[in-house]
């Protein structure tokens, strides 16, 4: 089979003939139909080299296609044949790959309505939405903040927000991108590069007692977010955008005002949730991927054109997904 690998920690990405891997049991072989782009994608192909062989890495998170080899077990056999989204288990078999082999247990299928594109991108944004949001809830915050809010998720947490009556602010790094959330619907709407962005984002949070900030840039902006949330807000980094090793916190700022920091991660997140959570939270999003949310698409790229959609995609993040086509 052709498979993406990256020629080095970082790329630049190739595509090479390797061997189509075998499912063992509890595992399950899937033909991919589509395979998207993903901020932890390209976290993970900075990073390859330090947790695994780079030589053999093949780079994807999640994807979606049909299900044509299986291994021993109940679960393997009840998927054989059926479309399904999926989530990649080994660093050696990733969906940026014509062929990928997976544990069964990662995988859920789709629904007739939901196309292989759509089904793809199913998995990583949706589920970390829905993570945020029951966050939110549980913890009892009143309404929430979310930084790059143009991207696929940041639509996705303004949608759940709204189904579950938690206002939530959107914070974006352009002009263009705030007057596109406003003429989508979005109420509270901040342009990060604006002089007045902190003044604003102070009163916003103020006005709705904003004491949630959940930020993927990481630059030094977010001292300056720290001062204007209320006392006793937590902040939750859920990505690097800015690609910063290190950002220097004041810790005046955090003891003054009672903040918590900590960071979120998916596969850790849906570890801890357990078995039945997870299935409750699948069947969440198998109703909203069939019903109101879809998730806009910029590139379809074939996995020759790997590295051009990579960099199609880091220089417009907000345009939408860009998806990888074997």
């Amino acid at each position: 089979m052709k498979a993406v690998f990256p020629e080095k920690p970082g790329g630049p990405l190739v595509v090479r003939e390797t061997e189509i891997p075998i499912p063992g049991p509890g595992e399950v072989l899937v033909k991919i139909s589509a395979a998207p782009i993903n901020p932890s994608d390209l976290a993970k192909i900075r990073n390859a080299g330090k947790s695994f062989d780079v030589k053999t890495f093949i780079p994807g998170l999640e994807g979606s296609g049909r299900v044509v080899a299986a291994g021993r077990g109940l679960l393997p056999d009840l998927w054989m044949g059926k479309r399904v989204a999926c989530s990649s288990h080994h660093p050696t078999s990733g969906t940026w790959a014509e062929f990928m082999v997976t544990s069964a247990g990662m995988c859920f299928p789709l629904k007739k309505k939901v196309s292989d594109e759509q089904g793809s991108m199913s998995l990583v944004n949706p589920l970390t939405a829905i993570e945020f949001i029951e966050i939110a809830r549980r913890n009892k915050h009143k309404a929430l903040i979310n930084n790059a809010a143009a991207s696929a998720l940041g639509r996705m947490v303004e949608l759940l927000g709204q189904k579950h009556g938690i206002p939530v602010i959107n914070i974006v790094r352009s002009k263009k991108n705030a007057n596109l959330l406003k003429s989508m619907g979005s109420k509270y709407v901040l342009d990060s590069s604006d002089p007045s962005f902190i003044s604003e984002l102070e009163s916003f949070a103020k006005e709705l007692n904003s004491t949630l900030l959940f930020d993927s840039v990481l630059n030094e902006q977010l001292n300056q977010m720290i001062i204007a949330l209320p006392k006793g807000s937590s902040v939750i980094i859920y990505g690097n955008l800015s690609l910063t090793d290190h950002l220097n916190i004041n810790p005046r700022s955090l003891i003054d005002n009672d903040i918590r920091i900590s960071g979120f991660y998916l596969g850790a997140r849906t570890k801890d949730n357990g078995p039945v959570r997870n299935i409750l939270n699948l069947m969440q999003v198998g109703r909203l991927m069939s019903s109101d949310m879809k998730i806009n698409i910029a590139g379809r790229f074939p996995l020759s054109d790997a590295q051009l959609a990579v960099d199609t995609y880091i220089n417009n993040m907000s345009a939408g997904k860009v998806l990888l086509i074997p």
